[in-house]
């Protein structure tokens, strides 16, 4: 299944940017398979989510030569089999998106960063719930956002190759 999530900004020309995230595992499968984040609510929990398993699924910007250092978690309930969040989150200051999309506008800042449900995406009426468990828990987690941050430079490499290869593929079928 893809899935394009794209979020619409608008430059210092005002201009508008489109950033588009795709799966994780559309590049790394093996990787994704084995290192996705999943929630267990048990049936006794005190949480105000239902019981069940919340995937985490990663998702990151595929545009060539972009670094935002974000990801979406595409958070799919193991009840439904359906989506039921789409996160927002940048790990880097406040100051580097700030230089990074050239404006230093609090509430643009506010949501490059996160955590943040994504307006644009499907949300349920589970969203600020789970919003709440990856901001307290999830996020809090080191070893679990130096993974995040892991994935993001193996996915980012990969995009990155596959665009110069298909540009030299391109290049070299117009000199014939």
């Amino acid at each position: 299944m893809l899935v394009v999530i794209k979020l619409i900004f608008y430059d210092y020309y005002k201009k508008e940017l489109s950033m588009p995230y795709a799966f994780f595992y559309e590049l790394c499968p093996e990787l994704a398979e084995s290192e996705t984040r999943t929630i267990t609510v048990p049936d006794d929990s005190s949480l105000t989510l239902p019981a069940g398993d919340y995937s985490l699924r990663e998702m990151y910007c595929n545009e060539r030569k972009c670094d935002c250092r974000r990801v979406f978690f595409y958070v799919v309930s193991s009840l439904t089999n359906d989506v039921v969040a789409v996160i927002a989150w940048g790990w880097e200051s406040k100051e580097f998106y700030a230089k990074w999309m050239r404006d230093d506008d609090p509430e643009v800042i506010k949501e490059l960063q996160g955590p943040i449900l994504n307006m644009a995406s499907p949300q349920s009426s589970l969203a600020p719930a789970i919003l709440d468990l990856v901001n307290d828990i999830i996020l809090n987690d080191r070893a679990y956002v130096e993974r995040i941050k892991t994935h993001y430079l193996i996915y980012r490499s990969k995009v990155e190759r596959r665009t110069s290869s298909k540009r030299r593929r391109g290049k070299l079928k117009l000199r014939r």
